[in-house]
């Protein structure tokens, strides 16, 4: 049987062949080329370099002998033996590389100076440039002897071993020259050759792959068009099987999956059924308003609440109901692909339906296996008894605080007459019980008023009235109502806030309370010696003030709740407050539009840090 791996062999094998062939004689023809031009330069180029090398020689040479025969010339740093070398070295590889009419002739030429001519015929021997130099520099004779030497015959054979080298140079450079007119025509050659080749090759390789495929693909693009039917969902469909090679396979291999997904179809739809009906029948029994929204934003399932109260029917796009708060969450849901959790009961939505009612929006990414986004839930709670218990507590607080005030006031008044001793004279036992009575009435004052100071944060009567303020400046007064406190304990306080940083938009007295708890908490858990800093530097669009410590650390299973109101962290030392410090002190810069962070390791410190905006920002936000 004739298959398709025969078929794809044989165009495949065809076009390979013809692919080596084009290959193999383009490297041939690249190859002479490529040798003719490396010869012919390469000859060339050496006969250059050697009579550059016997010219430099004979200049030292030169200079060599001027140094011997006038006094302030330098002698090179070479010896005589090694110049000599150097030219009868050269001069022995040119002899040997003559590959130009005549360039013998120069060649011999510099070896007739080099080494003069011997007596012949009656003519006296003429002694060579190499003799005449070992005798000026050997100081034979009287120094006006070898002088007069020099100019009538050393330098004169100088000049005429410098023209020689030179003829040897420029002739070797002309060829070089020469040579690329018919190095261009060999190049030209051969690349007329490899694109006639290249040429040959490719249109019997279209004639190859033209044969095979059509005999391929005749049958495959009925495979294919049977193939699209099933993508569209006719999964009833039948491929006919025309032949019994790899096709045919195909066909039936096609014919047996169309069946398993028409049983599979069977089985999936009432699984899907099944799954939407108990999914339905678990969100209708919950209470809380509970929509799911497909990444493209419309309503694909909710309960009762959420159709009835919000309009979240299926199908519907979440952009058409009326309530503005859902989609912008579902956006931050989508861009950050994580939980978004409205905070706090301000957040919450009001809904009237024959009673007021308050809903506190959550939105959760559903991600499939591969983590891609399949879509987002939208959960409603219904916090509105959550909501009134809230109130009453805020208000229970806010009226006991009140009551409390007016009397604690008079007790510390008398306390304090009392410790003056106006009324009479006290004995130490009587001085002790009411400084301790007068310190627990300060403290519990202390409570009341950050109550009170809770309160009207919460109620929103504490509005702050940001002006632009100096970083700096808010640290120096931080820094200076606490320096006292520092001193007597023996602990270092620090400014490292630089002058240059641009005004925050920021209420000082409200800061002030800021600042004097996060100083004072760092004064309470550093012992004597210790070193509190307060820093401050430019980030984004608002300063990050810092104040890190070196004391005792907050424990880790403290650190989730430290800014809890009324929560104390275990083990602290001595008397410690109500636990609302932090808590009033985050409000405070939550509702000047910053943040606040504490990170903290026992037995090594804390850092505690929050943000201001810059000058301007919190107003545009407002």
């Amino acid at each position: 049987m004739f298959g398709i791996r025969q078929k794809l062999a044989l165009g495949f094998g065809g076009v390979l062949a013809i692919l080596l062939l084009v290959g193999f004689l383009g490297r041939e023809s690249l190859r002479r080329y490529t040798g003719s031009l490396e010869r012919i330069f390469r000859e060339n180029y050496d006969s250059v370099v050697y009579g550059q090398e016997m010219k430099e020689a004979v200049e030292s040479i030169d200079d060599t002998a001027q140094a011997s025969l006038y006094n302030g010339l330098i002698a090179p740093q070479r010896t005589p033996e090694q110049m000599i070398a150097q030219f009868e070295a050269n001069l022995a590889k040119e002899q040997g590389n003559i590959t130009l009419p005549h360039e013998g002739d120069w060649a011999d030429e510099l070896a007739r100076l080099w080494n003069g001519t011997p007596a012949v015929d009656g003519n006296p021997a003429s002694p060579g440039y190499r003799d005449q130099f070992l005798q000026l520099i050997q100081q034979t004779g009287t120094l006006s002897d070898r002088r007069e030497l020099y100019q009538s015959h050393f330098f004169p054979l100088t000049l005429q071993l410098k023209a020689a080298a030179q003829q040897v140079i420029d002739m070797n450079a002309k060829n070089m020259g020469l040579a690329t007119g018919p190095l261009e025509q060999s190049a030209l050659q051969a690349e007329r050759t490899l694109l006639a080749l290249v040429a040959a090759g490719a249109a019997l390789g279209v004639l190859f792959v033209a044969l095979i495929s059509r005999s391929i693909l005749r049958a495959i693009s009925g495979v294919t068009a049977s193939a699209r039917e099933i993508e569209r969902g006719n999964l009833d469909l039948v491929v006919p099987v025309t032949s019994r090679d790899e096709l045919g396979q195909l066909a039936e291999t096609f014919n047996a999956m169309a069946g398993r997904l028409r049983e599979f179809r069977r089985t999936d739809r009432a699984k899907l059924v099944r799954t939407q009906r108990t999914t339905q029948l678990a969100l209708g029994s919950l209470p809380d308003a509970v929509a799911i929204i497909s990444p493209e934003g419309r309503v694909e399932m909710s309960n009762d609440t959420a159709q009835g109260l919000f309009g979240l029917r299926p199908e519907t796009e979440l952009s058409s109901v009326t309530t503005e708060a859902l989609p912008a969450l579902f956006r931050r849901a989508i861009e950050e692909r994580r939980p978004i959790q409205a905070k706090g009961y301000d957040s919450a939505i009001q809904i009237f339906n024959g009673q007021e009612r308050f809903f506190l929006p959550a939105a959760v990414p559903i991600f499939d296996e591969e983590r891609n986004l399949a879509g987002v839930t939208l959960v409603l709670a219904d916090v509105t008894n959550l909501r009134k218990l809230d109130e009453m507590k805020s208000g229970l607080i806010s009226v006991v605080s009140h009551e409390l005030k007016n009397p604690l006031t008079s007790i510390r008044m008398a306390t304090h007459v009392l410790m003056e001793e106006r009324i009479g004279p006290l004995n130490p036992k009587q001085l002790e019980l009411l400084t301790a009575a007068k310190d627990d009435a300060d403290r519990l004052y202390e409570i009341i008023e950050n109550l009170l100071d809770m309160g009207r944060i919460e109620s929103g009567r504490a509005l702050i009235e940001p002006k632009a303020v100096d970083p700096e400046a808010l640290a120096r007064e931080a820094v200076h109502e606490n320096t006292a406190a520092y001193r007597d304990k023996g602990v270092a306080l620090e400014s490292d806030v630089p002058a240059d940083l641009p005004r925050v938009a920021a209420d000082s007295d409200r800061l002030r309370h800021v600042f004097s708890n996060l100083l004072a908490n760092a004064l309470k858990y550093t012992g004597s010696g210790g070193q509190v800093r307060l820093g401050a530097q430019l980030d984004g669009r608002a300063v990050k003030f810092t104040v890190s410590d070196t004391g005792a650390g907050i424990p880790k299973e403290a650190m989730p709740r430290i800014f809890e109101r009324f929560y104390r962290a275990p083990g602290q030392p001595g008397q410690t407050g109500a636990g609302l410090g932090l808590a009033i002190a985050k409000e405070i810069i939550e509702v000047h539009g910053g943040t606040v962070h504490v990170e903290s390791e026992e037995g090594r410190g804390s850092r505690f840090s929050f943000t201001l905006p810059l000058a301007g920002v919190l107003e545009k936000a407002i």
